[in-house]
């Protein structure tokens, strides 16, 4: 790049200076052709050879570049959600660009009264306000004055793709107060409007000036100042802004309106004098105080000022700079993200994030005492969209933060945003079902719960292949039902028995578990689910020594609740599994699409396996004596699973309708507490008797209740097929059946396939609808006559 002439020594005279002033204006003038004659008459009696004076001129304009290459300008760029609704803007210049026709008038015919009242005659230079300029400064005075709107536009560029690109020495000589600065400006300036149109001159410097201490472009100034769009500015707000381009600190209203408000009646009055605005238009605004004019809105980069919505706002960040598909490098993501001036459309629901960040505040306040943590994130099955991430914190990714701030997401993984993820507990046994399932076992076998040390399990992917421990691992139940040795998965599923389950891994492989849940997304929340090797490395190399039936089963794994969310949603969608996605559409400032990792959708579960997984944590929610006590969504078939983890530090709900996959956690943050000793709405939690159905399901039964108020409501697939042989096996005629925790048609379809007449004994009343059946009369195993009536005893439980 072509580089400037230095500034005049300071100990040189004034002829030498002048001489030196001369040699560049002739070179300028010989070249453009503007007024050459007449100028060059003016000076070159002053000098001497005036030929070889012009030469040397025309020989340094020569040697200056013809051609303005920039970048484009660093433009803001803007975060939505999925009703177009501003969530958060990026930059590193505040700066909006707008066409020409989204500009007022006024504010067009004030910059030029004020910057450049011949900008329709000239070509890019100003011949009498150069003469004037040169005189000045050759005297001693400042190098100022005299540029054209061209001139100044060509310097704001020049200046601005010397910041982005970091070019320190271009910054220097693009502002060095130097006349082969101003000649490389001239000449720039003449090539310019031989290309562009004056509107597109006008336009294209009504971009780039700066209106303010921070704001770049004059729609980004009449936001700031006046909270309208720069189309909307009266003549008054028109010269107040074009005012402050000559200083944007000193004459900036806010900090100076004494000083805002002089200069605007000094731009107001250029105005008057080109004929812009009448005398009657003069008086009204000039007699108007500044204060009275601003209505100041304040705009912060990033997602600090996205409000509720900022842990959402941060992910999706995170997850653009972390997409390889979007930009080749991260710098070059972050540089597009800063200043490409893109649109980024987001597939937030800002209705259902209300009611989420409303229930999550009202019950577990951000800012109280306890400091435990509760959050909500909701994603839509079949497509992966997240609708809803909310946590009962606000976001503050600053060093200084107050109680109930945070820059941690609790619903994400650790490299979006995240920390390392909390235990799952329970709700990782759906899991360990879908791997029963898969391998040709049904819902209907019969499990043990007997208690018992286990020492061994299948583990195809470890040495030796299998777990092996001694003196062993020795499971223990929590549950609220009485149960018997031998309890079909159903039964197992339903009131989360840890000794069936832990027989169930027995009779499967860990290492295929643990592989069944990655296939739907569901892995620690320390691996980046946009690293490749998340889903190419081994197993055991992923879970080392988790992969244990205490781990598993258990679930004392630490999973990002998205992911958990995500993997259920599987299940609703018919066994499609969609990774999560928070960006629906990434538009340039052109308008144009650009690449992104878009949704990701394919068949991960067998569609038969999924709707027995979805049928079966149906009953699990329906059933009021399984863990999830009956607390369904009116109107709308669901299911899910409580979690708690050990010690009962971490509980979980995670559940879905066909419309909405949502995950809810709530525990300490930042260190092991049980919880207790504080009271969730009108509950007293007391230690050692918080589970997941405690604090997490009420949450989510209300948030879900309310997110489908307005939703039509979708059926859930039918109850699996008992296996021929099973039916063979336990529906034996003449032998009363067992039909204990079955549905009332299950029991009546089971006892008529043995022969027998059905009637139906209520022992308890409820208002829950669905009725589950707890034993029959005879009892079973007994041999009755066919024909015979046998009374199916119905209760729900409650009481």
């Amino acid at each position: 790049m072509a580089r400037t002439t230095p500034a005049p020594a300071s100990g040189r005279s004034l002829s030498v200076a002048l001489l030196q002033t001369v040699y560049l204006l002739l070179g300028l003038l010989a070249v453009s052709a503007l007024a050459g004659v007449l100028l060059a008459a003016f000076f070159l009696p002053a000098v001497s050879a005036g030929s070889t004076v012009a030469k040397d001129g025309v020989d340094l304009f020569e040697s200056y570049p013809t051609e303005l290459e920039v970048e484009p300008l660093n433009e803001a760029s803007r975060i939505e959600a999925a009703d177009g609704s501003l969530l958060a803007t990026f930059y590193t210049e505040n700066r909006i660009m707008v066409p020409l026709e989204e500009i007022s008038p006024h504010i067009q015919r004030a910059v030029i009264a004020v910057e450049d009242r011949r900008f329709y005659e000239h070509g890019g230079v100003d011949a009498k306000g150069l003469v004037r300029a040169v005189a000045s400064n050759a005297a001693g005075g400042a190098t100022q004055g005299g540029s054209t709107l061209t001139q100044q536009y060509v310097k704001n560029a020049l200046l601005m793709d010397a910041v982005q690109r970091g070019d320190q020495e271009d910054q220097m000589e693009a502002t060095a107060q130097t006349y082969g600065r101003k000649l490389r400006e001239a000449k720039l300036a003449i090539s310019l409007e031989k290309q562009w149109s004056k509107d597109e001159i006008l336009n294209a410097y009504l971009n780039v000036a700066q209106f303010g201490p921070s704001q770049y472009g004059v729609e980004t100034g009449a936001q700031h100042y006046f909270s309208k769009s720069a189309k909307d500015l009266d003549p008054g707000e028109a010269a107040l802004l074009a005012g402050v381009t000559n200083g944007p600190n000193q004459y900036d209203p806010v900090a100076h309106p004494e000083a805002g408000e002089k200069r605007r009646n000094e731009v107001l009055g250029d105005m008057r004098r080109e004929g812009f605005i009448t005398d009657e238009e003069y008086e009204e605004y000039t007699s108007q105080p500044v204060e009275d004019m601003l209505e100041i809105k304040n705009v912060r980069a990033g997602c600090a000022d996205a409000g509720t919505s900022g842990f959402f706002c941060d992910y999706v960040t995170r997850s653009l700079l972390n997409d390889p598909d979007f930009a080749p490098s991260y710098e070059e993501r972050r540089k597009l993200l800063y200043g490409g001036g893109l649109t980024i459309r987001t597939t937030l629901d800002p209705s259902t994030q209300e009611e989420a960040v409303d229930i999550l505040q009202r019950r577990v306040p951000g800012d109280s005492e306890s400091g435990f943590g509760h959050s909500i994130v909701t994603v839509e099955p079949g497509t992966g969209n997240i609708l809803t991430m909310a946590e009962n914190r606000s976001f503050n990714p600053h060093a200084e933060v107050e109680p109930g701030e945070t820059a941690i997401n609790y619903n994400v993984p650790q490299a979006l945003g995240g920390g390392s993820g909390f235990p799952v507990g329970s709700t990782f046994k759906p899991f360990v079902l879908q791997q029963w399932l898969e391998s040709g076992k049904t819902i209907y076998d019969r499990v043990s719960t007997s208690r018992g040390a286990i020492t061994h399990a299948p583990a195809k992917c470890l040495n030796g292949g299998g777990w092996n421990e001694r003196p062993g691992w020795n499971p223990d139940n929590a549950v609220s039902v009485s149960i018997a040795p031998m309890e079909t998965v159903l039964n197992s599923t339903k009131f989360s028995i840890n000794t069936s389950y832990t027989d169930m891994a027995r009779q499967l492989d860990l290492c295929e578990i643990a592989d069944t849940a990655r296939k739907i997304g569901v892995v620690p929340a320390t691996y980046n689910p946009y690293d490749p090797a998340t889903w190419e490395m081994s197993i055991e190399d992923m879970y080392g020594t988790e992969l244990a039936p205490a781990v598993l089963v258990l679930g004392e794994l630490n999973i990002s609740a998205l992911d958990m969310a995500a993997g259920y949603a599987t299940y609703a969608a018919g066994g499609t599994f969609c990774k999560p996605q928070a960006i629906t559409e990434v538009v340039d400032r052109n308008g144009d699409e650009m690449e992104i990792s878009g949704a990701e959708c394919h068949q991960a579960v067998e569609k038969d396996v999924a709707d027995a997984m979805a049928w079966t944590l149906q009953q699990d929610l329906e059933d009021p004596r399984a863990t999830g006590k009956g607390k369904i969504i009116d109107g709308h078939p669901a299911g899910g699973k409580t979690g708690t983890s050990g010690q009962q530090f971490h509980t979980w709900y995670v559940g879905f309708t066909r419309q909405m996959s949502t995950a809810v956690w709530f525990g300490h943050p930042q260190a092991n507490v049980r919880p207790g000793g504080f009271e969730v709405d009108d509950l007293m939690l007391r230690r050692g008797s918080v589970w997941g159905n405690t604090v997490s399901l009420p949450t989510w039964q209300e948030y879900m209740t309310r997110v489908h108020e307005d939703l039509p409501s979708e059926s859930f697939p039918a109850e699996p097929k008992r296996p021929s042989s099973d039916s063979e096996e336990e529906v034996e005629q003449g032998v009363v059946p067992d039909v204990s925790g079955m549905v009332l048609s299950q029991a009546q379809s089971t006892i008529e396939a043995a022969g027998y007449e059905a009637e139906v004994q209520r022992e308890t009343s409820s208002e829950v609808d669905q009725w589950y059946v707890i034993g029959s009369d005879p009892t079973p195993g007994t041999r009755l006559p066919e024909g015979e009536t046998v009374v199916i005893r119905q209760s729900t439980g409650e009481g």
